[in-house]
């Protein structure tokens, strides 16, 4: 009972196809306050650049408001009101579209790529539940997070109310100098501002990602039985793995035997190629066989060692991809060609007695069946 329990427990690191399957699900890592991070850290560059061009964005807003006349403000107000929407709709562009790029960037590095899942978009009837939502509150989780709020609101409100008072000297004198050099000091204490919530959200993520990845994988733990379902659906069965033996001594076997029989070609009538990828040795000897057998075959490195030792003894090699294809799927070695394939083989047979007979011939069009036409996998090619 003990050992049934211990089994039980989640005590084991998750394994690779664990993750793979919680990716699958939706159930990525993901941490808030990096998404939270990314998006102040796009404001900065957004900022640190827009002095490049925002004279010219307020350039274009400030022609909104030239009249020459008081009566011409009527039809300033409904002529420029498309050009203000475009103006604004560039500015939430420029600082919508790089946000959106920079969490996307992050999402990706923190949870190890993108993944979109349905699932997470259905409506769970869970959620509605009170008392599973008080749980969630107030449980080990939820106390993490009020800890953290609490950390992350005391530490930027020191970090605004330290940075406001090093800064308010530079504000209270604001009114000595220039619009624009008043405009130029707010713009360098805003980036400054910035830079400074910045660092304190950099440090603030990289605790919040260590710790939601220790929960995730928390979550994602494993018990020994767990790995050994897991182990069974990975390698199989004992069945299955017993049958991918067999098949594989069986198809060990057939290479073997497909080897030795390449003596055999010097029996042989004629080779029937594909041109190189197959070739089937066919021996045919009307006073003594009764229907065509086949004395050697095989593909690749195997078809290339028929169609040498043909060669060697002189024999007709005769170019048919269907026909070779059907032998050497529907064949075995040393038995009998198959009854569908009678009036083809025949026809190639007739043909090299012809040339045998220093007859000039021509090779008929081969007719295969259709169910005993195959592709270089063994697959039936229907048409």
């Amino acid at each position: 009972m003990a050992e049934n329990e211990q089994s039980q427990e989640r005590t084991e690191e998750p394994t690779q196809r664990r993750l793979d399957k919680a990716r699958e699900d939706g159930e990525v890592l993901s941490s808030k306050e990096m998404l939270v991070f990314a998006s102040g850290a796009s404001a900065l560059l957004i900022l640190g650049s827009l002095g490049f061009f925002s004279k010219g964005i307020l350039d274009s807003w400030a022609i909104l408001f030239n009249f020459g006349h008081p009566d011409e403000l009527v039809s300033a107000k409904t002529g420029n009101a498309w050009r203000s929407f475009s103006i604004i709709l560039t500015g939430a562009a420029i600082f919508g579209i790089p946000t959106i790029i920079f969490i996307l960037l992050t999402q990706a590095v923190v949870g190890n790529g993108l993944t979109f899942n349905l699932k997470n978009l259905s409506f769970k009837t869970e959620k509605l539940n009170i008392i599973k939502g008080l749980g969630r509150i107030f449980s080990v989780k939820g106390l993490a997070e009020l800890i953290k709020a609490i950390a992350k609101v005391v530490c930027l409100t020191g970090v605004v109310v330290a940075f406001l008072w090093f800064s308010l000297s530079r504000i209270l004198y604001l009114n000595v100098g220039s619009l624009s050099d008043g405009i130029d000091v707010l713009y360098n204490i805003l980036i400054l501002f910035i830079l400074s919530i910045l660092i304190v959200l950099c440090v603030i993520a990289i605790g919040d990602y260590i710790w939601s990845r220790h929960t995730w994988l928390q979550k994602l733990r494993m018990s020994r039985q767990d790995m050994k379902e897991e182990f069974k659906e990975t390698e199989g069965s004992p069945e299955v793995k017993s049958r991918m033996r067999r098949l594989q001594m069986e198809a060990s076997q057939r290479a073997m035997q497909q080897a030795q029989a390449v003596e055999n070609v010097k029996d042989a009538n004629v080779i029937v190629t594909n041109p190189t990828h197959f070739a089937v040795a066919i021996k045919y000897d009307p006073e003594v066989d009764t229907v065509p057998t086949i004395v050697a075959m095989g593909k690749d490195i195997v078809a290339k060692r028929i169609i040498e030792q043909g060669e060697m003894h002189e024999k007709s090699v005769v170019r048919s991809p269907v026909l070779a294809r059907a032998l050497y799927f529907t064949s075995e070695i040393g038995g009998a060609i198959s009854e569908k394939l009678y009036a083809a083989v025949a026809s190639i047979l007739a043909y090299v007695y012809q040339l045998e007979r220093g007859i000039d011939a021509t090779l008929q069009e081969v007719d295969v069946p259709d169910d005993l036409v195959f592709d270089e996998m063994g697959q039936q090619l229907k048409e």
